[in-house]
């Protein structure tokens, strides 16, 4: 494309769209990042560069990679043979294939799938169906809600009260609570082991951070709590592992309540761990799962709450509608997707390459600004710390940032910030070992780029 049309392009970018979470000041001075293509994990721009996309879109969405004409084509097919159905009382063929499908992937008994657009939706609409429950099982004045401390469960004003308060999210939360009452949801403390609240080291710690989800419930009044919702590995909150035993402790907790628990599989679903669900990893079965993002690989909007079949079976009726719900066009692209997920043993090879992917970025430790490594699956942090200061970087260096445009500018889509001074990795399943060696490598150098501009010669590696 030609410079005055890139040009043009931009500007218009500018002055039309209204661009998600994106300061107005970095757009004005780079201009937004306008793609052109994709194929397989690489994406190009309008002015022709080519970027290895270690961040599957950016939101943890595209799983099977770009250009996947077998998705498109079912797609095509689908809409030429039925584009719409109301989700009121009728269905399609399509979308019944893809709630069996999801019946017989998720663990358990989890069954019944009611489908919405996007992991907000599908989260509040898992609040909605614990309290439905509870309702139709005469416990009607259950309602309260509670969460984990930095955890991220999406942008509408249910998921945002549900979202754990960190100073990364603050700015989110604020916009929900004039709408949401805050004596709904309440926060525990998280499983994040690096950066124990209460200084405590695995496993003398006896997972003490599931013992909060207890103090959570007593302290809002155990009958008064509908559900305890938390995603089995914390994504945007910067890739937190529970420690082992962690979940099945919440499991127990929630039994000996009568609280139901959902699992909020939006990010680590669909083989993102090495494991169709991250909730496989502990054993432990869920009351309702949340899925969205890698369910069609981003080709589609698509989300689902998948109950158990006890609760889907009690509930006379359920009080929530999507125009888009089930959408049959939307349930081709999934039933495509988990198709080629199945087929390529794409969860196994996020498993191999994610364990690959993690040992080499353990030799990233050397580096003086490097705190932790971490990661399950294709799924990792690198989380950045002052060896100076001995604490973390002041804000308003941006040190991750930082780091993260560098790794741009040598043709690199990843890692992303987040979580404060964490980068994350979440790259498309189909990541193969020499994209994993080319991305820690880049990385490898971003760092060494701005430790040299940050850091005293003596502390820069």
């Amino acid at each position: 494309m030609q410079t005055a049309e890139v040009t043009q392009l931009k500007h218009d970018a500018l002055d039309k769209v209204i661009f998600h979470m994106t300061p107005k000041q970095w757009l004005a001075e780079d201009g937004p990042w306008v793609l052109d293509r994709g194929d397989g994990a690489l994406l190009y721009d309008v002015e022709g560069r080519e970027y290895l996309d270690a961040m599957a879109g950016g939101l943890f969405a595209v799983l099977a990679g770009y250009g996947r004409e077998e998705i498109a084509r079912a797609m095509y097919d689908q809409a030429r043979r039925l584009n719409y159905t109301s989700p009121a009382s009728v269905t399609s063929a399509v979308t019944i294939e893809l709630a069996r499908k999801l019946a017989e992937l998720t663990p358990g008994d989890l069954d019944a799938s009611f489908f919405c657009n996007s992991g907000s939706e599908a989260v509040e609409a898992s609040i909605k169906l614990a309290r439905h429950y509870h309702q139709a099982n005469g416990e009607g004045r259950r309602y309260k809600v509670v969460s984990l401390r930095r955890a991220y469960h999406g942008s509408t004003m249910g998921a945002l009260s549900a979202t754990g308060w960190s100073p990364h999210f603050q700015p989110f939360r604020r916009s929900a609570d004039p709408v949401v009452p805050v004596a709904g949801f309440t926060s525990a403390m998280p499983p994040y082991c690096y950066r124990c609240e209460l200084g405590l080291t695995y496993s003398a710690c006896e997972v003490a951070c599931g013992s909060t989800i207890e103090q959570a419930i007593l302290g809002s009044d155990p009958d008064l709590v509908s559900c305890v919702i938390l995603e089995p590995v914390m994504g945007t909150g910067g890739c937190v592992i529970p420690p082992p035993g962690y979940l099945a402790k919440v499991r127990e907790i929630c039994d000996r309540y009568g609280v139901l628990l959902i699992a909020d599989e939006v990010v680590c679903g669909f083989g993102r761990t090495g494991r169709w669900f991250g909730v496989e990893h502990s054993g432990v079965v869920p009351d309702v799962m949340v899925v969205a993002k890698g369910l069609t690989s981003g080709y589609a909007p698509m989300a689902a709450a998948i109950a158990r079949r006890e609760i889907a079976e009690k509930i006379p009726i359920f009080f929530d509608v999507h125009t888009m719900g089930g959408h049959p066009v939307s349930a081709a692209a999934a039933l495509a997707n988990i198709g080629i997920i199945e087929e390529e043993g794409l969860v196994t090879n996020s498993a191999t390459v994610g364990a690959y992917m993690l040992e080499l970025l353990e030799g990233i430790r050397v580096h003086p600004t490097v705190g932790d490594v971490r990661g399950l699956g294709l799924f990792m942090a690198v989380e950045l710390r002052d060896p100076v200061r001995g604490e973390d970087f002041a804000p308003d260096l941006h040190v991750a940032d930082q780091v993260s445009a560098a790794t741009m500018q040598m043709g690199l889509f990843g890692p992303r910030p987040l979580g404060g001074g964490t980068l994350v990795f979440a790259p498309p399943l189909i990541f193969t070992k020499a994209q994993a060696e080319r991305a820690v490598e880049v990385l490898d150098a971003a760092l060494a780029k701005v430790e040299a501009n940050i850091l005293p010669t003596a502390v820069a590696r």
